[in-house]
């Protein structure tokens, strides 16, 4: 059923996610959709947090680095890997489902306390990975990296964005490269 969510998500946003249409797309009873998630904001927030589930495997794996504080590549490799948890980019649908809930919490109250736990984690991922990395103002640069993970996922997502992610992936690599300097 959540693979429905984010194909639906995926052609027409958040609200083409319906209870029906998940049924629909799942090949499961209505019936079976109500019980299991009962709501449309609850629908979303189980593919929330599917993404979430996802990105936590992807960072469990890049954050069992050990780091030299002398090996700057190492520290680098490390940051960079973390954003990319976060920010996958070759999985586009996450990235979308994520993008679209966010734009849908800004009229639709329901979800933005989800929208803010996400940010919140967010941050508190890259402080960590900036503290890790032994970067200087940890604090302020997680804020800095929290709002380039941001535009790169809405380069990645709208139309009018840059879909060349090599290159937006050098754009995150040359930003690290100026966190934590040779």
């Amino acid at each position: 059923m959540i693979d429905a969510v984010f194909r639906l998500v995926v052609r027409g946003g958040v609200g083409e996610a319906s209870l029906r249409k998940v049924a629909d797309e799942s090949g499961v009873n209505i019936g079976s959709v109500r019980h299991y998630f009962g709501s449309h904001e609850a629908l979303m927030v189980a593919a929330a947090e599917e993404v979430g589930a996802r990105m936590e495997q992807r960072l469990t794996a890049a954050l069992r680095a050990t780091l030299d504080a002398s090996d700057v590549v190492g520290r680098r490799a490390f940051v960079e890997d973390v954003c990319r948890a976060v920010l996958p980019f070759s999985e586009r649908d996450e990235l979308v489902l994520l993008a679209e809930l966010l734009t849908a919490a800004r009229l639709r109250p329901e979800f933005r306390s989800l929208a803010t736990r996400m940010g919140t984690d967010l941050r508190a991922v890259l402080r960590e990975a900036l503290r890790t990395a032994r970067v200087a103002d940890a604090d302020l640069e997680a804020e800095r990296l929290t709002a380039l993970v941001g535009g790169l996922t809405f380069e990645l997502v709208y139309p009018h964005g840059a879909t060349d992610s090599a290159r937006l992936a050098e754009v995150l690599r040359r930003h690290i490269a100026e966190l934590i300097p040779a």
